[in-house]
């Protein structure tokens, strides 16, 4: 071969590769809130509020993985990271329940804290248990001030049993544990509370 084909050759594999990988789908569970089951809650009745939600922490002891697939099949991960998934999740509520997220001069800020975002898999002799557990600690403060106003955890549990093991079965029992959490927050009649006792931008300083 000569050296002007080989070369040729080189890119032609380059280029391959590069579409090859620009097409493969992202590694892990799409785990997200599912929006179009979002429904205005309690919080909905507060006055609108401008929200500030600071990036999301997160607080796991092993932050790699949200479990272990059965039969020693390696670990389950997510497609993003699982501080992304919650921030997403609560802009998502804040925003269906008439309030503004926004990123500066707000009345409230939120602050979370990922305590737990794990799916445990049980084989059984037919049947195969999914169990998943998402676990959001939230502090609210006001916007204005910067003073504490709650703290609080907000926990959502799903378990599904199914006869054939699948990604898509892990996946829908996050997204249901992600979406108890989270209208867990807002159906708090406390973090409502909290919400109406914030200083507005109609309130002097």
């Amino acid at each position: 071969m000569s050296r002007r084909r080989a070369g040729a050759l080189v890119v032609l594999l380059s280029l391959a590769a590069l579409v090859s990988s620009g097409c493969a789908r992202p590694s892990g569970l799409d785990v997200r809130y599912p929006e179009a089951g979002a429904n205005r809650a309690m919080l909905a009745s507060v006055e609108r509020r401008r929200v500030e939600i600071k990036p999301v922490t997160d607080g796991r002891v092993d932050t790699t993985r949200i479990g272990s697939k059965p039969d020693k099949g390696g670990d389950l991960v997510t497609s993003r990271p699982v501080a992304d998934i919650v921030h997403e999740a609560l802009a998502v509520e804040i925003g269906k329940n008439g309030h503004a997220v926004v990123a500066e001069r707000s009345d409230v800020i939120l602050a979370a804290d990922v305590e737990e975002f794990w799916l445990d898999v049980v084989r059984g002799y037919t049947t195969t248990q999914y169990v998943g557990k998402v676990v959001i600690a939230v502090a609210v403060l006001d916007g204005r001030t910067g003073d504490g106003i709650l703290t609080r955890r907000y926990v959502g549990v799903r378990r599904r049993q199914v006869d054939t093991v699948s990604d898509d079965a892990a996946r829908e029992v996050m997204d249901a544990a992600l979406a108890r959490s989270i209208r867990d927050l807002a159906t708090d009649p406390a973090l409502v509370t909290a919400f109406g006792r914030v200083t507005t931008a109609a309130a002097p300083r």
